[in-house]
């Protein structure tokens, strides 16, 4: 943190420090910001947890609800994956692959509601005014069937992931604040401790911001808690996959790895 302190401080001279650690390092860092008050307190350093692991953290906990639910066998059995591809989706060993499934998932759930939703109302014999509307449906299906129930919460669940991940994407901050607070439950539900203790931290830290950084907050409102590589829309990126990227191109040919094999280059 000194280093940090120091860098920003060097390259650009008065303002706010802001850093981004993983779940194990934010909760580290929170508790040395509270011990030593005087040097590293929230009034110094802005201390952020990494968007992407609180990603993979909400598609592991989406894994553990759907857990024996028979969701593996139907995305093998309608060749969307392969059964070790699809297992592990549980695990969302990756990201990018495991989103995608869900978001297959819950357009399926979807148009299957809806076709439901129309079936019933064509074998009602009813005046048109006197059907009830979808919500009302799906509420009254919730109460009686507990397979809908299950997996409208899938639905439910899957749908406020994609919502977090939108939240990255456009740089709204209000979203990630409203999508991270709904997630919270979740955590303490399906026993994902960690994150359902810190994250808390997290969103008490982003309401203060107003009073204790001003130009933060400001500068969050404006999308500035993402990573923005290119113009394009719906492309900005958290903070810590930024990290990730930067260390497998440092990695890659040519890069620190490459250097520290070779004993001449690394002296050199």
């Amino acid at each position: 943190m000194d280093v940090m302190k120091k860098a920003v401080e060097h390259l650009n001279c008065g303002q706010t420090p802001v850093v981004t650690f993983d779940q194990p390092l934010f909760a580290l860092a929170k508790q040395i910001q509270w011990k030593w008050d005087i040097s590293y307190s929230e009034d110094h350093i802005v201390v952020m947890f990494g968007g992407l692991h609180i990603e993979m953290a909400a598609l592991k906990t989406l894994g553990d609800w759907l857990q024996g639910s028979g969701w593996v066998q139907a995305l093998v059995q309608a060749e969307i994956a392969t059964a070790g591809t699809a297992d592990s989706f549980l695990r969302a060993s990756h990201v990018l692959r495991t989103r995608r499934a869900h978001q297959v998932t819950a357009a399926a759930l979807y148009i299957l509601q809806h076709h439901a939703y129309k079936h019933c109302c064509l074998g009602e014999t009813r005046d048109a005014v006197d059907l009830p509307t979808f919500e009302d449906w799906c509420r009254q299906r919730r109460d009686n069937i507990p397979q809908f129930l299950y997996w409208a919460t899938v639905l439910e669940l899957e749908l406020l992931v994609l919502v977090y991940v939108r939240s990255l994407r456009q740089g709204s901050s209000m979203m990630y604040l409203d999508a991270l607070t709904e997630l919270v439950p979740w955590f303490h539900t399906l026993d994902h401790t960690h994150y359902a203790m810190w994250i808390p931290v997290l969103l008490k830290d982003m309401a203060e911001l107003t009073t204790k950084h001003p130009d933060v907050a400001r500068k969050f409102n404006e999308g500035h808690f993402t990573v923005h590589k290119t113009q394009r829309m719906f492309s900005s990126i958290p903070i810590d996959q930024a990290h990730e990227q930067n260390n497998a191109c440092i990695k890659g040919d040519g890069g620190a790895v490459g250097l520290t094999d070779n004993p001449s280059a690394l002296r050199r």
